[in-house]
């Protein structure tokens, strides 16, 4: 069976696509299916992703592969093999607030096109599955949730010595929390703004610090004050001590497809304060202290709970290591092997006769089929 991935996301700026990617990929190649052979499809020479996506891709789908992987949202109109496609959320669909008009416009006009003409739609949380098959009407047996996972070598607990080095180099010589993840108004830094200012009143010496690049503009951000530190993109090597050396890290975001940078500082044992959201909910509520979203005070206030509570601290960061350990990428290797193989077996059909997939929200299943571009003329 031989399996073609987009890898544009590879390429330079990484984003948390890429990730996932990279993770998904060593540890298949770790398992060696010997029925599988990856080919990686990246582009020659730099492009647009729309060109990419309709065009290279397009064509792609015709060269003999079994099946296409899409790791990033939508895919060509009409796919030449059986595709299985990675919707991390729908944010951009239900929250077009959140983006700026040129990088949403694409995902809102093709991810529910590319999502109903499958095989089947990988997502990483129950509560995104129940989105996608609220709002782009997919059948709930089209729908495969594979949750993330960490890599246990790269984001472990660092040794002290390592991270005060870590420390040194950044001159981080105070007390700081600490927000991971590329920067735009839905994460939350003006939440992490508000709730530091007040938090400071009873630890002055404590600094925020940001890391991540600028994705979209927030005004907060711009106008900051000097206890706020910016840094930027981070070397991966260089985050497991900036997790570990924070005080607390903070996951304000107000939406999420499953949210990395929490479950990678789990595993390096930080103390975490997360959004009560439904993703961080769903995934990391036993190893967090959670806020009520969208409020700056409600994070101040859990701020202080964990700096004012050693044994809470120390509790959340053994809780943490725990928790995440149970985050494999080989769990979701296999699991997507075995969507692949299912696909293949079926010749690419939609999976809509799988079991129904039921939400909190909405316990009635759904009955629609997929529809499935291969049955087409095209």
């Amino acid at each position: 069976m031989r399996i073609a991935i987009d890898g544009k996301c590879l390429g330079s700026p990484r984003a948390g696509v890429a990730r996932y990617l990279e993770g998904l990929l060593a540890a298949i190649r770790a398992l060696s299916p010997e029925e599988c052979a990856l080919d990686v499809l990246q582009p020659a020479t730099a492009t647009g992703t729309l060109r990419w996506t309709l065009v290279d891709l397009q064509r792609a789908s015709g060269r003999g592969c079994d099946l296409l992987h899409l790791p990033f949202y939508y895919g060509p109109l009409w796919p030449r093999c059986p595709v299985t496609v990675a919707i991390h959320d729908i944010l951009p669909i239900t929250h077009p607030e959140w983006f700026p008009a040129s990088w949403r416009s694409p995902i809102r006009w093709l991810t529910p096109r590319t999502a109903r003409r499958t095989a089947a739609v990988v997502t990483f949380s129950h509560a995104t599955a129940a989105l996608i098959r609220d709002e782009l009407h997919v059948a709930p047996g089209c729908i495969e949730v594979i949750p993330h996972g960490v890599d246990p070598v790269a984001f472990a607990p660092p040794s002290p010595s390592t991270m005060e080095r870590v420390r040194s180099r950044f001159g981080l010589q105070r007390p700081f929390l600490l927000q991971v993840g590329a920067i735009e108004p839905r994460r939350g830094t003006d939440l992490a703004i508000a709730a530091t200012r007040a938090v400071r009143e009873s630890f002055p010496d404590l600094e925020l610090v940001v890391i991540g690049a600028i994705r979209a503009a927030v005004p907060a951000l711009e106008s900051a004050p000097s206890w706020v530190r910016r840094i930027g993109r981070v070397d991966d090597r260089d985050l497991p001590s900036l997790y570990a050396g924070a005080a607390v890290v903070i996951a304000p975001s107000r939406g999420e497809g499953f949210d990395l940078p929490v479950l990678e500082a789990l595993a390096c044992g930080a103390a975490v304060v997360a959004s009560d959201i439904d993703v961080h909910v769903e995934h990391f509520a036993p190893a967090v202290e959670f806020f009520e979203s969208g409020s700056a005070k409600a994070l101040a206030d859990a701020i202080r709970r964990v700096l004012g509570d050693g044994v809470r601290t120390e509790q959340l960061r053994r809780t943490g290591i725990q928790h995440a350990a149970r985050f494999r990428w080989e769990d979701s290797a296999r699991a997507h092997l075995q969507l692949w193989r299912d696909v293949a077996a079926i010749g690419g059909s939609p999976l809509s006769s799988r079991p129904t997939m039921k939400s909190a929200s909405r316990t009635d299943e759904v009955s629609l089929d997929c529809e499935h571009p291969h049955r087409s003329s095209h």
